[in-house]
């Protein structure tokens, strides 16, 4: 492959610098090379780079940006699920009170609706306490005229007799 015989070729490149401009100082391990030939090295290198490296890379660079996206909507969903469940407490909550104040109606109606029928069923029995004590004062009444008549004996009628009531 190409590639490796580049490499080899830099690798040699440093040991002639080494060799070739006996710069090298011990103590510091410093290598000069001729930089021309250095960087054209690299540019051959890079050009031999054979195309799936760079599809590779631009690939995974592409990978990336479909995780960041997938990540961003991932979330997006979340905070909208978020969002939903918090409106579904909210709305559960407001039926269980709006649930409360219907139980609370309904017993104030009964109530009320006790109290109601309980001074009409009171209201109704001094009415008919007071007709059977008007009743019974017209029973006596007839009962005494007709002992006031009886006592009397019989009376002639008025009208020639007539026993018609006319």
């Amino acid at each position: 492959m190409e590639i490796l015989q580049l490499l080899n070729e830099l690798e040699e490149m440093g040991e002639r610098g080494e060799k070739h401009w006996m710069c090298r100082v011990i103590l510091l391990r410093k290598l000069v090379l001729d930089a021309d030939e250095f960087y054209d090295m690299l540019h051959k290198l890079r050009t031999s780079l054979p195309e799936e490296m760079t599809t590779a890379t631009q690939l995974t660079k592409q990978r990336q940006e479909i995780i960041d996206q997938a990540q961003q909507e991932a979330q997006k969903i979340i905070d909208g699920a978020r969002s939903q469940a918090q409106l579904l407490i909210s709305n559960d909550e407001l039926t269980k009170q709006a649930q409360a104040e219907a139980q609370r109606i309904i017993g104030q109606a009964q109530v009320d609706a006790n109290a109601i029928r309980a001074e009409a069923t009171q209201w109704a029995r001094g009415i008919v306490e007071r007709l059977e004590n008007y009743v019974g004062r017209m029973s006596a009444t007839i009962d005494k005229t007709k002992k006031a008549l009886s006592s009397q004996g019989p009376v002639a009628p008025l009208d020639g007799g007539r026993r018609d009531g006319l």
